[in-house]
């Protein structure tokens, strides 16, 4: 029978905290062991995870870090102490639905042939009021594709793909882009549209994209916005770290390649050479946004007619152009 871990990075989640860990209480089907990484809570966070593990019917590994990590290394920390052959990453503040464990462990089962598996999650206010939204529906009605559905939250994961793929490289700002995003790039990811936990939208949260809004987005909506980030100071700045980020992540493809299984290496290094191809044309366009006005705007229209990828190409000629 396969263990079933499930990695919680937590700061500051007092407020949220004890509604995540019951409902892992009131799963259909328990965990064995829940592991916590604490990023230096400077609430009674660790308190209230500790008095909980005295009542806990399962095993409860709780780990303070020595200093603050940040977001995505305190995701790989806790990651890094599991031992199960599944593994559910969960965020502090949402809340899952009693089946969750059960149905995605069977949904596994059925599918062997893939590294993560996913579910879809219901918008919630912060007081878990639902506003009958999916972080998947909202996705699809935005016009995105499958790829844009990286959330960790909802993530069930294969022991032998964290041996490949971890640790995730520190200069990443996100561990579930880096999990989710190669597993969508060598063809094992698989989403199951069931709605099993509540997505709790508090305003504290570290993802502020729109796809996470209460409110009903489309593809105008997700157009207007995207124009609108172009007016915003440092959009240059942003994008340049975007690259960077682009770049840490090919180095560590690289970096995770001798671990790679011999059948799935072809695909990986065409992975490799896609994303480097797209490092190139967003330095491109880096330069486009330093030249004079007049340059930016004949080199924008250039590529308006050969480089931008059609359906965003209007947001990225105006962004260029904005500089």
């Amino acid at each position: 029978m396969k263990k079933i871990s499930i990695a919680m990075a937590t700061y500051n989640g007092a407020d949220y905290i004890l509604a995540q860990l019951n409902s892992f209480m009131d799963q259909t089907s328990r965990p064995d062991e829940v592991v916590i990484t604490d990023d230096c809570s400077i609430d009674n966070t660790v308190a209230l995870i500790r008095e909980f593990s005295k009542i806990a019917p399962f095993e409860i590994k709780i780990h303070v870090n020595n200093r603050n990590f940040g977001y995505s290394e305190n995701f790989n920390n806790a990651l890094s102490k599991t031992s199960g052959d599944l593994i559910f990453l969960s965020d502090q503040d949402d809340v899952w639905f009693p089946n969750k464990i059960e149905h995605m462990i069977s949904f596994a089962e059925k599918n062997p042939h893939y590294f993560i598996y996913m579910n879809d999650a219901l918008l919630t206010d912060a007081n878990l009021r639902s506003v009958n939204l999916t972080k998947y529906g909202q996705i699809m009605s935005a016009g995105l594709s499958n790829a844009s559905f990286i959330m960790g939250c909802c993530c069930l994961i294969r022991r032998e793909f964290l041996d490949i793929v971890m640790p995730i490289p520190a200069n990443l700002k996100s561990h579930d882009d880096w999990l989710v995003g190669i597993a969508d790039d060598i063809d094992g990811k698989l989403i199951n549209k069931a709605v099993l936990q509540y997505y709790r939208r508090h305003g504290n949260n570290e993802s502020q994209i729109i796809v996470n809004s209460l409110t009903k987005v489309n593809q105008r909506t997700v157009f207007l916005q995207n124009i609108k980030s172009a007016f915003r100071p440092k959009s240059s700045e942003n994008f340049a770290n975007k690259i960077q980020q682009m770049q840490y992540f090919v180095d560590g493809l690289h970096e995770i390649m001798p671990r790679v299984p011999l059948t799935l290496r072809p695909k990986l290094k065409a992975v490799i050479e896609e994303r480097q191809s797209n490092i190139k044309f967003a330095q491109v366009r880096a330069d486009l946004r330093q030249s004079g006005l007049f340059v930016r705007i004949f080199r924008a229209l250039k590529l308006f007619k050969s480089g931008y990828p059609q359906k965003t190409r209007i947001k990225n000629m105006a962004r260029d152009i904005l500089g």
